[in-house]
């Protein structure tokens, strides 16, 4: 029972010791894989631009508000995210067509 124990352990200590040398070896850490990836942000940036249009389209300003400005957390710095304050400025004036025309700009940018 003893030395069944003990190889127990042995294969156990091997296994940590190979996994953490892969780890080392690869360059990896082990949260790599929980970091977001710019290509989802566009994914789901161009989702909640598609999303604001068919509000506005249906006269939900307060929905289109929403996620316009969850787009807008998610896109880096650069044409389309000022695209997306222009539409955002438009709708918060009342200007729907503005609004629509800045949004669509700013996802044709994705």
């Amino acid at each position: 029972m003893m030395a069944k124990n003990q190889s127990y352990k042995v294969a156990v200590a091997i296994a940590v010791l190979f996994g953490a040398s892969v780890l080392i070896v690869g360059n990896v850490t082990p949260f790599a894989f929980a970091s977001p990836t710019s290509a989802g942000d566009q994914g789901g940036a161009n989702f909640h631009i598609d999303e604001a249009m068919k509000a506005l389209d249906a006269g939900d300003t307060a929905g289109a508000e929403m996620h316009m400005g969850e787009a807008d957390k998610v896109l880096q710095e650069g044409g389309a995210k000022m695209h997306l304050g222009e539409a955002m400025k438009a709708l918060q004036a009342g200007d729907t067509d503005g609004a629509k025309m800045h949004a669509q700009i700013a996802q044709d940018s994705l």
